[in-house]
């Protein structure tokens, strides 16, 4: 295939199959998870923190190495990993949300283990799939594409987790008490997990591998001095990591916000997801046009400028409702407007690097790119359950302490805005010339 020629929309859509399959999971993990573990399974919130932290680190091993085993033995073994790991993948998600009749004690090391080892899985699939997208096209207007169709995928993963996690829950539980949610929880997961299983087969069975790698025999510690070496391959992960700060604040704090400072129920926040994650679907299709007439990086400063303003007028909205969804509607629109953004500029880091050091290194590139997301979800979580037991929050409780609606407001506003901050002077960095 040229450089320039399409992509059939066939081929665009099995790709963004692993975006959806990857965000079901994603999505119940970043948006309830926390909520699951406190309110539903009576994990303690010092452990919550804990487990969170923890399995990003063990992640720190899992990402890089499984980048590495692709770059020495090449492509063509991407999509062969996919299909041998799918059926692993959805087993594990569903073991996350298995409430097994435990010991408080034994309930911690259940729950630490089996996120671990999911996580784990999470890695080895999703790396090699993130690097698919370099081998399936050298053309940059054609990625731009690819990783549109990726974010739709990805916001029609999170969309149906959304729309159905809290009403599928209750109902297949039959009630709203913990022990209903409990097994309400698990079969709606097995359900997720086998939708999954099936949508990574389309990935592995629809993309074609047209420009794979040569198998690279380089020293471990050479290729990553290569990569340190290449600025806006290190930018690139910067924009990525508190780019997944914001993230992991809206979704994992939503339930919580919606509750504690808007006065609302798990069922509001519920809905505050659903609103969030159509928003970011519809903004996404604007990408492609917006960027070939201003150009990626302005495209992304205007975004993140939308973005920041959005976040200041939702603190000075406080428990207003209408106020509070014009601010979130307009900050969903500039982050789907955004999103593809990330993938094609650590695309064209990947590429920049490759032609100055020749060492095909994309394996370890989008590997060390996955573990940054990770690490800024596991880090933030950590974070985000830290505030809630600063705030005294009383899981399962009716009335919370006074004092919680301040570190509510600090996690879902103030850190998001300072990880946008952030992104700002990274795509300023960005544009200066090597």
């Amino acid at each position: 295939m040229g450089k320039g020629q399409a992509l059939s929309v066939k081929e665009k859509i099995a790709y963004g199959c692993g975006d959806a399959a990857s965000n079901m999971m994603w999505g119940m993990t970043s948006s309830y998870l926390m909520y699951y573990y406190t309110d539903i399974y009576g994990v303690p919130l010092v452990a919550v923190s804990w487990i969170l932290l923890v399995a990003r680190v063990v992640d720190a091993f899992c990402d890089p190495a499984i980048g590495y085993v692709v770059d020495r033995i090449g492509g063509e073994i991407v999509p062969r990993l996919i299909r041998a790991l799918a059926i692993p993948f959805g087993i594990t998600g569903f073991l996350c949300f298995l409430a097994l009749p435990l010991s408080p004690t034994g309930k911690v090391v259940w729950a630490g283990a089996t996120y671990i080892v999911f996580g784990a899985i999470y890695s080895c699939i999703n790396t090699p799939y993130g690097a698919l997208a370099v081998m399936m096209s050298r053309s940059a207007s054609q990625r731009v594409g690819l990783n549109a169709f990726r974010m739709m995928g990805c916001q029609v993963g999170s969309l149906l987790v959304a729309l159905l996690t809290i009403p599928a829950i209750t109902w297949l539980g039959g009630g709203e008490s913990a022990a209903q949610h409990r097994y309400g929880m698990a079969v709606y997961v097995l359900a997720l997990s086998v939708l999954g299983t099936f949508l990574w087969m389309c990935v592995a069975r629809g993309c074609t591998v047209r420009h794979p790698p040569a198998p690279v025999r380089q020293d471990l510690l050479v290729t990553l001095r290569h990569l340190l070496g290449n600025r806006r391959w290190v930018l690139s992960n910067l924009l990525a990591f508190f780019y997944f700060v914001g993230q992991a604040a809206l979704f994992g704090f939503a339930l919580y916000y919606a509750r504690i400072v808007l006065g609302g129920t798990e069922q509001l926040g519920a809905s505050i997801i659903t609103f969030v994650t159509v928003l970011l679907f519809t903004g996404v299709p604007a990408c492609l046009p917006l960027a070939k007439r201003m150009g990626t990086v302005g495209v992304g400063i205007i975004c993140l400028i939308v973005q920041g303003i959005a976040y200041l007028a939702m603190a000075v909205a406080g428990a207003s409702m209408t106020g509070f969804f014009l601010s979130i509607a307009l900050l969903a629109l500039a982050q789907g407007v955004m999103s593809p953004l990330y993938y094609t500029l650590l695309a064209e880091a990947v590429d920049d690097g490759d032609s100055r050091t020749s060492t095909g290194s994309a394996g370890l590139a989008y590997s060390i790119n996955t573990w940054v997301t990770k690490l800024a979800m596991g880090l933030t979580g950590f974070v985000l359950a830290q505030f809630l037991a600063q705030g005294h929050y009383v899981e399962g409780g009716t009335t919370q302490p006074s004092e919680l609606s301040f570190w509510i407001m600090a996690g879902f506003v103030w850190l998001p805005l300072g990880a946008i901050c952030l992104q700002v002077l990274c795509l300023l960095a960005w544009r200066n010339k090597e």
